[in-house]
């Protein structure tokens, strides 16, 4: 966010319900990917807001504050929207802090994992009931997971990392191969997505403020199954979880969020979700770091690459991409 902010100034003032002349500044928050800029406002009496200016880039970015409205009375936590100008695609909002799980988790090196068990528990109330109660709401949200978009991650993958990123294109032998592994569990979790699911379930998307989590980024919201989110927690690139982390963090999401579920299923289901999502998120990067010249989010591909080698070789379910991904290693 530009320091020109006189305009953005005097809109925040009226929104907060500040004296026109009340001193308030402005500190940019420089994180994450998107077309969207946010700034942390401050009164001269120490309280303060969020502001986020957002683009066109993506259609889903206004959808934000109708969706937080409807988690507030799902009971799931996240900030409390003060205003939205749609038209200037303003938004202010509770400033919950700056403080995420992956802070909270010593910068991603010793995982909290009392937070990650609550922040389990608090997703579970939107898998539970989210789908049942949007429908109800006619809740404007993004198209679902379906197999299409399992397919468009896959490609994105493709192209974006092992094509940009490792310089190692499939042939068209390659790609049918692995294809033929993958489409079939893919369009077996798109046939149940009767879940609501935040769709970008990673440490730095939750806050923690009085020892609660709280989550934001959830503008892409959509139905699909809850198996993504807690993939996107367990096998989260940004922090170091052990064997052993992530299997306490199992063990308690089956407890909370299996919906009946074997543990076997379940395991199944999440390692097929896993694998779409470190896909999604090595394409993201790549995407980022070589189109977006956001080099910054090159160096988490060395972990997601290796949790993604550490889901398929637990899942076995596709040797030939395996086999790729072996010939990446000597680049990361």
């Amino acid at each position: 966010m530009r320091a020109e902010t006189t305009p953005l100034l005097a809109a925040s003032r009226e929104a907060l319900g500040l004296d026109a002349r009340a001193p308030l500044t402005v500190t940019p928050i420089l994180k994450g990917g998107s077309d969207r800029q946010f700034a942390r406002l401050r009164a001269a009496d120490g309280r303060a807001w969020i502001v986020m200016r957002y683009g066109t880039e993506r259609a889903e970015n206004a959808l934000f504050a109708g969706i937080a409205a409807f988690l507030q009375t799902l009971g799931v936590p996240v900030p409390a929207i003060i205003r939205h100008d749609a038209g200037a695609r303003v938004l202010w909002m509770q400033d919950l802090g700056a403080t995420d799980l992956h802070a909270a988790s010593a910068g991603g090196d010793a995982p909290d994992l009392a937070l990650y068990e609550a922040t389990i528990s608090a997703v579970a109330v939107l898998h539970q009931h989210g789908q049942a109660a949007a429908e109800r709401a006619a809740l404007p949200l993004r198209p679902g997971f379906d197999a299409a978009l399992y397919a468009w991650e896959r490609h994105y993958f493709y192209d974006e990392f092992l094509g940009a990123v490792c310089r190692r294109p499939l042939t068209v032998a390659e790609r049918e191969q692995i294809e033929a592994e993958l489409s079939p569990a893919a369009a077996d979790l798109a046939r149940r997505a009767c879940d609501l699911v935040h769709r970008d379930f990673q440490s730095q998307n939750i806050l923690i403020n009085g020892g609660r989590p709280y989550f934001i980024d959830f503008q892409g919201m959509r139905a699909g199954t809850r198996h993504y989110d807690l993939a996107s927690l367990l096998f989260d690139p940004y922090v170091n979880l052990t064997a052993a982390d992530r299997q306490r963090l199992f063990n308690f999401a089956h407890r909370a969020d299996a919906d009946g579920q074997s543990v076997a299923q379940f395991r199944h289901d999440l390692h097929c979700a896993a694998t779409q999502r470190l896909m999604q998120a090595l394409g993201a990067y790549g995407f980022l770091g070589t189109k977006k010249h956001k080099p910054e989010f090159l160096r988490h591909i060395p972990r997601a690459l290796a949790n993604l080698r550490a889901v398929l070789t637990l899942s076995a379910h596709a040797p030939a991409l395996l086999e790729v991904l072996a010939g990446t290693g000597s680049k990361f």
